[in-house]
């Protein structure tokens, strides 16, 4: 008789080779043998897990932590269940408790610091990252995590520091060489990055993935005909893997001039997608990709059932009662009869140029503008505002009762942040666009600070967010019935802060600026006090690293591409027309 030691061996065997459903049956013979085996029923569950079935791997963990509560490992994998169904608030709190169990896990800690990060909980995901490497300074997978925060929170010096000590620990790894040139890439160090991919590309020239890096690598850095022809070599030899889908899909979606051709690429991505071994995250990705894809080719119904699907993949976490106290609290705390009793910051300044608005309103590109321009340095979307805000308790009605000693020490590290970015210029611009919440705040913190407000056709943007792959945040943009609750209040609490905050501000309106650029980029110049300069409207000789998606459409001349790209989808956004039709009607008057 086969031992049960004998089958737990040969069911991590199968589980290596990706045979998942194989080693779940030969799990399920030892609970054959022994129902009551509580480490089968576990390694089922994981195996669910790393198969991309998280709802049926989280059932059996809990099933299986009603028999053993306090152990480390069943929370940790129940923690990181919750974390792929983005449930980050029960991860937080699962991996905390295996934390209080095992605290000297460092495997423990860095799912943890992982779910604050996707939880934009960004200071306390530093904290824990921080304290994982003390505790395991040569684990990798921290350091990549840690290093992605850091780039994300414009600290690109620090990130490529922490990933640089991971490349000389694990460089041989193809996938840890791959991460490190994209760190360096995004700090604007895009000939190491080459370097860095070109030297594992010598010792293992087939290694699709590596590949695929390289190519989203020159893509990112502008070189997307470069990036084509680097794919398209491959893509005759038949890869279908997902990096080499991942990567087509990218480099296709961004081609001024078809070296890959879409409708294969779409037709490789497809594949990918119905993949066992793909899980949900990665199928969340393809499923997007794929939805642009035939945007691109036309095929306006199938887009927006792929676009559909892929944000059906992961439950929805948006809170419309939580949104609607929120935007409440702003106007309560803001209101004219309270302005005047409210403290402001004594620090004067004028260097930050907030950006704000919806998603996809057009942010990205009036940055690039200003990018452009000697006197100005884009920082992309800071998260510092936000930061700042969850370190005061009770926030935003606790900032009646705020001192202008704490505003001043929130302004001095916001500003220390941006001379990391630039030391030289006037200006330097945060582009992240959910700020417009926190206008009332920052008014309070800088005084000075100038404010430029993107808006876009409600429809166009609501349409450009569900298309769009959002890692973190803006849980509004994943159905229509969301989206438009929380247009909405972004409308309504604009509205408000315009009647109410004596802030500088420009609307600068999406359609104004591409149907006739030099007349609206001269006045955006003029709002900020600086001179005319052509740069402002040659993007395409910008090579700065952009960040957000928008990254190759922003290097392209400023055109009417994205103009009324709601007309071909009006069956499909008939509900939310309806919803918004106040909002629209409000906007199409003033165009």
């Amino acid at each position: 008789m086969v031992s049960t030691t004998e089958i737990f061996r040969r069911a991590e065997e199968l589980v290596r080779d990706g045979r998942h459903d194989a080693a779940i049956a030969t799990y399920r013979r030892i609970l054959k043998k022994d129902p009551s085996d509580i480490r089968a029923t576990y390694r089922i569950a994981v195996v669910h897990l790393m198969a991309g079935r998280y709802i049926k791997g989280e059932k059996m963990l809990r099933e299986c932590l009603e028999t053993e509560p306090e152990n480390a490992d069943i929370l940790f994998s129940l923690g990181r269940a919750y974390q792929a169904q983005g449930l980050h608030g029960d991860a937080i709190k699962t991996l905390s408790r295996a934390e209080t169990i095992a605290p000297a896990r460092a495997d423990i800690k860095s799912a943890l610091g992982d779910a604050h990060f996707l939880s934009d909980n960004l200071e306390h995901a530093f904290d824990i990252y921080r304290k994982t490497i003390e505790l395991a300074p040569e684990d990798v997978r921290t350091r990549i995590n840690f290093a992605t925060i850091l780039s994300r929170s414009g600290k690109r010096s620090e990130a490529v520091k922490i990933m640089r000590h991971a490349y000389r620990t694990a460089g041989h790894q193809p996938a840890i060489a791959k991460i490190f040139a994209q760190t360096l890439s995004a700090n604007g160090d895009t000939d190491e990055a080459l370097g860095i991919i070109d030297k594992v590309m010598a010792a293992a020239p087939d290694d699709i993935s590596v590949i695929a890096g390289k190519a989203t690598i020159l893509d990112r850095a502008g070189e997307n005909v470069a990036a084509g022809e680097l794919l398209m070599a491959h893509l005759e030899k038949g890869n279908n893997s997902l990096q080499f889908a991942h990567a087509c899909g990218q480099v296709a979606l961004n081609q001024s001039e078809e070296i890959l051709p879409v409708r294969r690429v779409a037709q490789i991505v497809e594949a990918c997608v119905n993949k066992d071994i793909v899980n949900s995250f990665e199928r969340r990705g393809l499923l997007f990709t794929l939805a642009s894809l035939l945007d691109k080719l036309g095929d306006s119904a199938r887009a927006f059932k792929f676009c559909r699907a892929a944000n059906a993949v992961l439950p929805s976490a948006y809170d419309a009662s939580e949104t609607d106290a929120r935007f409440n609290a702003y106007r309560a705390t803001f209101d004219q009869p309270t302005l005047p009793k409210l403290a402001r910051a004594s620090q004067r300044t004028e260097r930050p140029l907030f950006i704000v608005g919806m998603p996809r309103s057009g942010t990205t590109l009036v940055e690039q503008i200003l990018d452009s321009h000697p006197a100005v340095a884009g920082a992309g979307e800071l998260p510092n505002i936000q930061i700042a805000t969850r370190k005061i308790e009770g926030y935003p009605t606790s900032l009646k009762d705020i001192s202008s000693t704490t505003l001043n020490a929130v302004a001095e590290s916001y500003i220390a942040s941006l001379k990391e970015i630039s030391d030289e210029t006037r200006y330097v611009t945060d582009k992240m666009p959910i700020n417009f919440e926190h206008l009332g705040f920052i008014w309070q913190t800088f005084p000075d600070a100038r404010v430029i407000h993107c808006q876009r056709h409600p429809l166009d943007i609501s349409l450009s967010c569900l298309f769009q792959n959002f890692q973190t945040g803006n849980t509004f943009a994943k159905d229509i019935e969301s989206l438009a609750h929380y247009f909405k209040h972004y409308d309504a609490l604009m509205a408000f802060w315009r009647q109410t905050l004596d802030l500088p501000c420009f609307d600068l309106r999406y359609e104004d600026l591409v149907a006739d650029p030099q007349k609206t980029v001269a006045a955006l110049l003029s709002f900020c006090d600086l001179p005319w300069d052509d740069a402002c409207l040659a993007l395409g000789t910008n090579r700065r690293f952009i960040k957000t998606s928008s990254y190759a459409q922003v290097r392209q001349p400023i055109n009417k591409a994205g103009l009324n790209r709601h007309f071909k989808y009006a069956d499909e956004l008939a509900p939310l027309a309806d919803a918004l039709a106040d909002e629209v009607t409000r906007y199409e008057t003033h165009i």
